[in-house]
């Protein structure tokens, strides 16, 4: 029996209006506690930065105040949905929330298999992991992708004039927004606005994995 899946609208909706803290949690572990501990102070940073009252930037998260304190105190292990919640109310990069603090001026970077921070969905099954030396402003945003076999991610609309561009590395992977979808075979590329609703779909029995570079507009 085939199942119908939700239209990314009615996703999204169910997601923010119900504020379901099991969706804004990522897995546990000493990498996702370090995660919590910079996306907690680089929440806080740019909140403070742009003059936002904590009652404010939940608002306009649209989730709960206490949610909200816990990450900033780096209590909750965020799940790259909440990362990307707080990147698009804050206006700023991804990779500015989870970037470490701080740190030295890079200049020539080895990013070795394996390493990289890594972000995860609620459930695991779709991972991100940074390839490029997150932060820095002359870098762009370069992931590594995974999605578990038959994992559905809905992603919101990113901020306005994002941009990503996508090559699946093994696998197929269906990308969709409100008004175009393909199916993306190895080695193919997909250009596309991401300010918009759009969903990610792994079909296959077999881990998919996907190079992901983003773009931003003027204002990230």
């Amino acid at each position: 029996m085939s199942t119908q899946l939700p239209s990314i609208d009615d996703a999204l909706e169910e997601v923010v209006r119900d504020e379901r803290t099991d969706t804004l949690l990522g897995p546990d572990g000493p990498d996702g506690r370090a995660l919590a501990a910079a996306v907690g102070s680089n929440i806080a940073r740019y909140r403070q930065k742009r003059d936002m009252t904590r009652e404010e930037l939940a608002a306009r998260a649209a989730i709960d105040l206490p949610i909200l304190e816990r990450l900033e105190h780096g209590d909750l292990i965020p799940s790259l949905r909440a990362v990307w919640i707080f990147a698009t109310a804050l206006e700023v990069p991804f990779g500015a929330l989870v970037a470490y603090p701080g740190g030295p001026e890079v200049t020539f970077s080895v990013k070795r298999a394996g390493n990289g921070r890594l972000v995860a969905s609620s459930d695991n099954g779709f991972r991100s992991r940074a390839l490029s030396p997150l932060g820095h402003p002359n870098a762009p945003e370069f992931y590594a992708i995974s999605l578990a076999p038959h994992c559905v991610e809905v992603a919101g609309a990113h901020a306005p004039g994002t941009y990503e561009h996508i090559v699946v590395t093994s696998g197929r992977m269906i990308i969709a927004t409100d008004t175009d979808t393909t199916t993306l075979e190895t080695g193919d590329a997909l250009f596309f606005r991401a300010d918009v609703s759009h969903r990610y779909e792994n079909p296959d029995d077999t881990e998919m994995t996907a190079h992901l570079v983003m773009q931003y507009g003027s204002r990230a």
